[in-house]
């Protein structure tokens, strides 16, 4: 194969190339359009997992921005220390794309076991509606109540050591070893404080608004 032919066919290729992209390129933007919620949530909630490798990232909701068009209000719950006796949770609402990956509202909702908006309720809202909305604050309620049993365990087993899980129940009816009333709770938080060395765990039932209205023991 002489070099003119070697020349042609090196040209050949790279018009096949450049004429692909070329196609690649117009097809990306003719059918690239407005940003949907999905695409932004996903956006948001990629950039959060790298910025914040030891939280856990959920999307609360994805609404139409406010500001602009072709931006979505995208609301986050960043938590840290989920099943320990204090879960830190910090509630983020980003703008996307009108404010970029910058929180337009960065709210701490609870830390070291203080639930913020809770403290300050007497002349803003009343104990009694306030309304446990997630596991986290159920959990830090449980504990902030000073309850006898809860913290003995804690401090027998370690913070660090006892796994905390909390779970909503519409209506609950625990087996007649536990409460041979064989009552019904409705509308409640189940709470289960375990330690993996510890002979037992220990359970507490939330009321909607936090107060602790049962407990018991169950050995394991």
């Amino acid at each position: 194969m002489d070099l003119l032919e070697r020349v042609g066919i090196l040209a050949l290729i790279i018009i096949v190339i450049v004429g692909g992209g070329f196609l690649i390129f117009k097809y990306a933007v003719s059918n690239s359009g407005p940003l949907t919620g999905a695409q932004a949530s996903a956006i948001v909630q990629r950039d959060l997992a790298q910025a914040y490798p030891n939280a856990s990232v959920s999307v609360i909701n994805v609404s139409k921005s406010t500001l602009t068009q072709n931006s979505w209000d995208v609301f986050v719950s960043l938590v840290y220390n989920a099943t320990r006796p204090c879960p830190t949770v910090y509630l983020d609402q980003y703008d996307y794309p009108a404010t970029g990956l910058v929180p337009s509202v960065a709210n701490l909702y609870t830390k070291g076991c203080v639930i913020y908006g809770l403290s300050n309720t007497n002349s803003t809202l009343p104990y009694y509606s306030y309304i446990i909305t997630s596991p986290e604050i159920a959990i830090a309620k449980s504990f902030n109540s000073s309850f006898p049993a809860l913290i003995d365990y804690v401090n027998t087993y370690g913070y660090n050591n006892t796994n905390v899980y909390a779970t909503h129940y519409s209506n609950l009816t625990l087996s007649k070893q536990i409460l041979p009333s064989g009552t019904a709770f409705y509308n409640i938080w189940l709470i289960n404080y375990t330690a993996p060395q510890a002979p037992h765990s220990e359970y507490v039932i939330l009321n909607r608004t936090g107060s602790i209205i049962y407990n018991y023991t169950l050995s394991r």
